[in-house]
């Protein structure tokens, strides 16, 4: 799988930002306009239109979902990776490392 553009590594980082503020702080508050686009940015560029995976991720950020809290955050990394598959980006070591370095103000993908 190629890496990903810098849109859509961008994209990308507004949701894993978003997640991590679901394990801080509990469910978004909407509109979350930001985390809107990405999800609609990046099921503009998925492989298969399947738009499951981020009708799931929307829910369970802003908590709409039928799960308890404490198995949101495992739930949206499940979501996510569904939509690192539909989009065509590997979710690898490498990936990883990329939000590392945007976490510590090195934008560098």
């Amino acid at each position: 799988m190629p890496k990903p553009n810098r849109t859509t590594f961008i994209a990308l980082v507004v949701l894993e930002d978003a997640i991590r503020k679901l394990e801080a702080s509990g469910p978004l508050q909407p509109p979350q306009h930001g985390v809107r686009l990405a999800l609609a940015y990046l099921y503009s560029i998925t492989l298969t239109k399947n738009r499951d995976p981020f009708d799931a991720l929307w829910r369970i950020l802003t908590g709409r979902d039928n799960h308890a809290a404490k198995v949101r955050s495992t739930l949206a990394g499940t979501q996510f990776g569904r939509i690192c598959q539909e989009i065509g980006v590997k979710q690898d070591i490498e990936l990883g490392a990329a939000f590392a370095r945007v976490r510590q103000g090195n934008a560098a993908n």
